[in-house]
């Protein structure tokens, strides 16, 4: 087991991908890019729910298997 840094994609309140980096910094980079997106249309949006969502990314810290899991450099 290898400590990576696991990027996660949230749209709305809902995981949408896990990424994983060897460096933090690669990490932040691309969590900051997508944390200064503008929000997109929600396709469910009605009474009571936001016509928008917006896209979260976070780092975290994981273990993970290099011959089963794709990290990146």
């Amino acid at each position: 087991m290898t400590l990576v840094f696991a990027l996660i994609t949230y749209l709305g309140g809902q995981k949408i991908d896990t990424s994983y980096f060897r460096s933090i910094d690669d990490c932040l980079y691309y969590a900051v890019r997508i944390n200064r997106n503008s929000p997109v249309p929600n396709r469910m949006a009605g009474e009571g729910v936001p016509k928008t969502m917006k896209y979260t990314a976070v780092c975290e810290p994981a273990k993970v298997n290099l011959s089963k899991t794709q990290v990146f450099n």
